[in-house]
């Protein structure tokens, strides 16, 4: 007997067994919780049936099995044998979903889920090592923690035209000196003679002035080293000395007097490096 007439003989009794039930092929597929499909397809000889769906029909049918399971073992060697035809799909195996009622459906789609999730799972894998990959290679190398030094922001003092022994006998308003000049020491004499000693720290130079004076007084600005500039009202009633050199370590100080008189009134000494914030 041939492969073919194997299968045949099997199919022609499990035909046979299943008219003697007088079972349909749905009736079968409940009894048994084998797809309806695939008893069409195992009684009429187009695939080849598992040994336990052979068994359960006897069962059924209350008839011995043996006989017929001996006739399934025939045709399992012979499919089993070397000679049997590469690439042929075992038969009664593909539709290993189809045994349990909707439950073959599930299982399918279970399946595919699966896969799916698999998919997915590896996709995002591929996407994280991606990421990785691109900041290593992007990365400068520098912390992007790391504190960015502060840049320094130096204020600029007024531009000057002088400093210090360089500003002596010059105006103190042409030498721009009067841009942060302030007023750091006063006196008077009668009647309402206002004197003032002007400093500026950006020329380390200072100056005389007189206001509410009469034509004819004088000012005189002096420092520690000996040095004094002077200047006396012409017209009007106020007058400003030249620039004088006002060294941090040194002192300044103003005298005025009035005209005709040899009395002088002074300010106070001012010393730079123990003032060093003054107010206008």
């Amino acid at each position: 007997m041939d492969r073919a007439g194997s299968v045949k003989d099997l199919a022609g009794e499990l035909l046979a067994l299943k008219k003697a039930s007088g079972s349909s092929f749905v009736q079968l597929s409940e009894k048994t919780h084998y797809a309806k499909s695939s008893w069409e397809r195992w009684v009429n000889g187009k695939q080849f049936p598992p040994r336990d769906a052979v068994e359960r029909l006897a069962r059924l049918c209350e008839t011995d099995p043996a006989p017929l399971l001996a006739l399934w073992d025939e045709e399992d060697a012979r499919r089993s044998a070397p000679e049997s035809e590469a690439g042929e799909e075992p038969e009664g195996r593909e539709e290993a979903g189809d045994e349990v009622g909707d439950g073959r459906a599930d299982g399918a789609a279970t399946s595919r889920r699966r896969r799916v999730l698999w998919a997915s799972v590896v996709l995002a894998v591929l996407l994280v090592a991606g990421s990785l990959l691109y900041a290593a290679f992007s990365d400068s190398g520098e912390p992007k923690d790391a504190p960015r030094p502060k840049p320094v922001v130096t204020v600029a003092g007024p531009a000057t035209g002088c400093t210090l022994t360089g500003c002596e006998g010059r105006d103190p308003k042409k030498m721009n000196c009067g841009a942060d000049a302030v007023t750091v020491r006063t006196g008077s004499i009668p009647k309402d003679l206002v004197i003032e000693l002007r400093y500026s720290r950006a020329c380390k130079a200072a100056w005389g002035r007189i206001s509410f004076a009469q034509v004819g007084a004088t000012v005189v600005v002096n420092n520690s080293d000996g040095a004094a500039q002077a200047d006396v009202v012409h017209f009007d009633r106020d007058v400003y000395t030249p620039l004088i050199a006002a060294p941090d370590d040194g002192s300044v100080w103003v005298c005025a007097a009035l005209p005709k008189d040899a009395r002088r009134s002074c300010t106070g000494r001012f010393i730079p490096s123990e003032e060093k914030e003054q107010q206008p």
